[in-house]
């Protein structure tokens, strides 16, 4: 690894399982990763990476230490029941888990990608997973590790430019990803509003051109709400730091949001931001209480908001607000749903073996990024199982998992469709509804399809 300037963390491929530094959000993991590789004794193996912001500031980055733990514990749980069970298929090459930190900007994403490259041959590294969020700097390392030949296989990146190049916007073939694009969710999104036929809906959107999720979202859901009259507000989110404590900052921005939106007075809100500044517009609407004539209001985001999960939700003594966003996954969704008992098996079996391995908590299942990652490890460790650890072969593998031949993921079933323009995009991918309550804890209100259909052979038409 290397360090990462001021900020006393480590960036890159960390092969002695040493400490990341500053705000190491997997520190108390690290051992497992350890445990687990000196398990593997065959001289015949692979290894898988799962990169992602290990040391998350949470004063200038958007996403949080715990969601960063739980991607890793799904990681954890897939490598084991890789090589200790049949849930890939075939039990050998025995695989390997290693961790990496890409940091916050595209030069450490680079350097990131540079010791992962140089350590392909002697680690024997088949793909890559992890990439938790649609940032510029994510780009970059899914780029850097696509020229190489290297498989990338997103749990959590949703933005609709993820599977372009950085420089030269062609499509990545070595990339793919679990969880819907923001196309996706914006059209899950606008479809709960109009269910919920709503009087005034103004989007709020964040104009940061660093931000892909952000940018992506907010251009999916104005397409997909196009036959319905909106409003709109715009914000510029931090992206870069300077010394400026985020949550500071952005009350700064929401302030005047919310002069807007107690000017035009919309019963829903549509956020296309990132959760934690979502977290500071609420706070922002509950400390300003003198708009007149202002009412209820809905605020319907997308899987970001994950970030608010086990936060109390700031109070709003003269209206109600309720906070609702489309999940990529989250625990138990598939209970009660008709129809849907192969992803519920799937689902149940990587849970046992989530709680079985002592990572259950109260909330290490409810913001999907487990299972999303977890799916993401071994969608890579089958493909690179079945090629015969060939790396350069790998990406081609998972593309070939498609509607008649789909992996059962605690996700859902995952395929790909052929054709350039969806490349490495799954299709007919479940997304839960969501509803935060006072106590930030989320309640599932529904489990809906972008299509409006759930996963079947049409999903790759």
């Amino acid at each position: 690894m290397s360090a990462a300037g001021s900020s006393g963390s480590c960036v890159g491929l960390n092969v002695e399982s040493g400490s990341f530094g500053t705000n190491d959000a997997v520190a108390a993991l690290r051992e497992r990763v350890v445990e687990h590789n000196a398990g593997v004794t065959d001289p015949d193996f692979v290894t898988v990476v799962v990169l992602d912001n290990m040391t998350p500031d949470p004063s200038i980055d958007s996403i949080g230490g715990d969601t960063v733990r739980h991607g890793v514990e799904g990681a954890l749980t897939a490598a084991r029941r890789a090589n200790d069970t049949t849930a890939v298929g075939a039990k050998t090459p025995k695989v390997k888990l290693l961790l990496a930190n890409y940091g916050t900007d595209e030069v450490q994403a680079a350097e990131a990608v540079r010791q992962i490259e140089l350590a392909r041959e002697q680690e024997r590294i088949v793909a890559v997973v992890g990439l938790g969020q649609s940032l510029e700097h994510s780009r970059t390392a899914a780029s850097g590790l696509a020229d190489h030949g290297i498989a990338v296989v997103s749990g959590m990146a949703s933005a609709d430019d993820m599977n372009q190049h950085v420089d030269t916007g062609e499509k990545l073939h070595e990339f793919f990803r679990i969880t819907p694009t923001n196309i996706d969710a914006a059209k899950a999104g606008a479809a709960y509003l109009r269910q919920q036929r709503p009087e005034k809906v103004m989007l709020v959107e964040d104009t940061n051109d660093a931000d892909s999720y952000s940018l992506t979202l907010a251009e999916a859901f104005k397409d997909a709400y196009r036959d319905q009259e909106i409003s709109s507000a715009e914000f510029t989110s931090l992206s870069d730091p300077s010394g400026t404590a985020r949550p500071d900052f952005m009350a700064g921005e929401f302030a005047r949001v919310y002069s807007r939106i107690c000017l035009e007075k919309p019963t829903h809100l549509y956020f296309a931001g990132r959760g934690n500044d979502l977290r500071s517009l609420l706070d922002v609407m509950s400390q300003n209480t003198n708009c007149t004539g202002m009412s209820d209001v809905d605020v319907i985001t997308s899987d970001d908001a994950t970030n608010l999960v086990g936060r109390p939700l700031p109070r709003f003594d003269n209206r109600q607000v309720r906070v609702l966003y489309t999940s990529v996954a989250t625990k138990g969704q598939w209970d009660g749903v008709p129809g849907q008992e192969e992803s519920r098996a799937s689902y149940e079996s990587f849970e046992s073996a989530f709680v079985g391995m002592g990572m259950d908590n109260a909330d290490a299942l409810i913001d999907g990024y487990a299972m999303s990652v977890h799916d993401a490890f071994l969608v890579a460790t089958k493909a690179a199982r079945e090629v015969g650890g060939a790396y350069g072969m790998v990406a081609d593998k998972i593309k070939a998992l498609d509607c008649v031949e789909p992996f059962g993921g605690a996700t859902g079933k995952i395929a790909y469709k052929n054709g350039h323009a969806g490349q490495g995009n799954p299709v007919g991918k479940a997304m839960p509804i969501m509803r935060l309550d006072v106590n930030g804890h989320p309640v599932q209100e529904s489990l809906v399809w972008p299509s409006g259909q759930p996963f079947g052979p049409q999903s790759c038409e």
